[in-house]
């Protein structure tokens, strides 16, 4: 009797062990796969974040670029009425 009662435990844990093993077989790829695409994510934000602070860097640049700009039209236009002031005077 008593070993009737022990081996349909041992069944039970034969077969939870062979269950744990065969999760063990599909977890091993699962978790190459998961540290493969970290990896590739890691190296996909990296370009990320470096495309945006040269995009940043760009953005101030044209900023400056066109406050430039704007200064020299300014300073153009100054000198295109004092032409025409000039010019006026003359005749």
């Amino acid at each position: 009797e008593l070993e009737a009662l022990t081996d349909p435990m041992r069944k039970e844990v034969a077969a939870v062990r062979k269950k744990i093993d065969s999760v063990n077989k599909e977890l091993k790829p699962l978790g190459m796969s998961v540290q493969k695409k970290e990896k590739e994510y890691k190296e996909a934000l990296d370009i990320f974040n470096e495309k945006n602070k040269e995009k940043s860097q760009l953005l101030s640049k044209l900023m400056e670029v066109n406050s430039l700009v704007g200064e020299s039209e300014k300073l153009r236009m100054k000198r295109l009425e004092e032409l025409s002031k000039h010019i006026d005077s003359l005749h």
